[in-house]
C-alpha cells in the first residue's frame, strides 16, 4: 500500500468515526450523572441514547422525549412524571412505577400491559395504541385521541376525563366509570354502557 493510499484510507476511517453521533450507546449509571439536576430530574430529551439501565430509580421527572429509546427498563421507578413524547418508545415493562403522569404523545406504544402504576394522567394521543388491559384504572385523564384503538376494556375506571376523538372507538364497554367528562371529539357512539358512572358531562 502506498503512502497516499494509506493516508486516504485513514482519512476515510476518521471521517466515518466522526460522523457517528456522540454517546450513541446505552445509558449507564455513570453517564446518568451528566444529565441529573439538583432536584433529581433526569433530562435525556433529544439525546442519542438507545436504552436505560435495569433497576433505574429517578427521584424526580424522567424526560426521554425525542429519543431512540424503544423500551423502558425492568424495575423502573420514577418518583415524578414521565415524558416520552415523540420518542421511539414501543414497550413498557410490567412492574414499572410512575408516581406522576405519563405522556406518550407521538410515541410508538401499541400495547399497554397490566400491572403498571401511574399516578396521574395517561396520554396516548397520536400513537399506534391497539390494546389496554382488563379492568384498567387511570388516576387522571386518559387520552386515546387519534389512535387505532377500537375499544376500552370492560370495567375501566378513569378518575379524570376521557378523550377519544379521532380514535376507532364507536362502542363503549358494558361497565365504565369516568369521574370527569367524556370528550367524543366527533366520534359517534353506537353503543353506550349499561352501567355508566359519569361525574361530568358528555361533549360531542
Amino acid at each position: 500500500m502506498s503512502f497516499s493510499t494509506w493516508r486516504l484510507s485513514a482519512w476515510t476511517l476518521c471521517m466515518a468515526l466522526c460522523s457517528l453521533p456522540l454517546n450513541a450507546a446505552p445509558l449507564d449509571q455513570y453517564r446518568i450523572l451528566n444529565h441529573l439536576d439538583n432536584y433529581g430530574n433526569l433530562d435525556l430529551r433529544n439525546k442519542p441514547y438507545t436504552s436505560l439501565p435495569d433497576g433505574l430509580e429517578v427521584k424526580g421527572n424522567l424526560n426521554i422525549a425525542k429519543t431512540s429509546i424503544k423500551s423502558l427498563p425492568k424495575g423502573l421507578t420514577v418518583m415524578g412524571s414521565l415524558d416520552a413524547s415523540n420518542s421511539q418508545l414501543e414497550r413498557i415493562q410490567r412492574g414499572t412505577k410512575i408516581r406522576g403522569y405519563a405522556n406518550f404523545l407521538g410515541s410508538q406504544i401499541k400495547i399497554w400491559p397490566a400491572r403498571i402504576q401511574v399516578g396521574g394522567f395517561l396520554n396516548f394521543t397520536d400513537t399506534p395504541l391497539e390494546q389496554l388491559p382488563a379492568a384498567m384504572t387511570v388516576k387522571g385523564d386518559l387520552s386515546v385521541a387519534r389512535t387505532p384503538l377500537t375499544e376500552l376494556p370492560d370495567g375501566i375506571v378513569i378518575e379524570g376525563s376521557l378523550y377519544i376523538g379521532g380514535s376507532k372507538i364507536v362502542t363503549f364497554p358494558e361497565t365504565m366509570t369516568v369521574k370527569g367528562n367524556i370528550f367524543l371529539g366527533g366520534n359517534i357512539i353506537t353503543k353506550w354502557p349499561t352501567n355508566l358512572t359519569l361525574g361530568g358531562v358528555v361533549a360531542r
